[in-house]
């Protein structure tokens, strides 16, 4: 992997983003799909930001395990403020049902995470909107120790190629991290998609399409989901001033070390095409 140059990615309160159209993230996640090496990606949004400067240690996994992508208006603005606006939100609610669209015939893929119940009915509406996926299991996303075993022995017996993980951060964060090295497990794909399977297999629906396009789709959430209402009412002013004092003091820079998989962002093949 070759990192992106500087002008290519934008680092925010020490998480750093390539600035990607949706058209290069979704042909990077195809690479490393194709190239078979284990890959851990997470979707961080202003909320996940909030939580990673309140944890250090959940910070460390955003800078040195998981590839990040931008997710969100709070991300856009940070990187705006810092004239390196992102040419797309790279949310994971809308690369991943076009990567699943976009993968080979007879991929395999395992659905992780969500109440019980809900992986299981979200696998029947993947079977059936992409048939030609390899749905090869699900669980839901309350593990004990026990069942996190069961649940890794059942990884390892299937192999998938993608495992979608819907536990919420920081635990699918750190699920990930916990078995993305398994030699049985080499060449997965994993994905942080917090809430996705709900909108398959939990009854959520997106917000409309003028609430995305006004990056207001917080706001749906808020509306129809009220316990969050406290991570992005008093979430969005704690964000805003991080950012703030983070531009003053010079320290939204991601930590330069050569082994972090933040700082190795692939480039500059995919990330030369983007249109500037």
């Amino acid at each position: 992997m070759t990192p992106l140059p500087p002008d290519r990615c934008v680092d925010i309160l020490g998480v750093r983003f390539p600035r990607w159209q949706a058209e290069e993230a979704l042909a990077w996640l195809l690479s490393r799909l194709s190239q078979q090496e284990p890959t851990g990606v997470c979707f961080p949004d202003m909320s996940t930001l909030n939580l990673a400067a309140r944890r250090p240690s959940f910070r460390a996994l955003l800078q040195r395990r998981v590839y990040t992508l931008n997710d969100g208006a709070g991300l856009a603005w940070a990187a705006r403020r810092q004239g390196r606006p992102f040419p797309d939100n790279l949310n994971g609610t809308d690369l991943c049902p076009r990567l699943l669209a976009a993968v080979p015939a007879g991929t395999r893929v395992y659905l992780l995470g969500g109440r019980p119940g809900v992986a299981e009915r979200a696998a029947g509406v993947l079977a059936s909107r992409y048939p030609h996926l390899a749905l090869v299991g699900h669980h839901h996303g309350y593990l004990g120790e026990a069942e996190e075993d069961a649940v890794v022995r059942e990884l390892r017996r299937q192999r998938p190629q993608i495992v979608l993980v819907a536990m919420g951060n920081p635990l699918q964060v750190e699920f990930i991290d916990r078995h993305m090295g398994d030699p049985a497990l080499r060449g997965t794909l994993w994905l942080a998609v917090g809430g996705l399977l709900d909108y398959y297999g939990g009854g959520l629906r997106r917000a409309p399409q003028w609430m995305r396009r006004a990056r207001l789709e917080w706001l749906h959430l808020v509306l129809h989901q009220p316990h969050k209402a406290r991570r992005y009412l008093l979430g969005i002013p704690q964000f805003l001033l991080r950012c703030l004092w983070a531009g003053l003091r010079g320290t939204h820079q991601a930590p330069p070390t050569p082994e972090a998989l933040g700082t190795a962002l692939p480039g500059p093949g995919l990330a030369d095409k983007t249109k500037t």
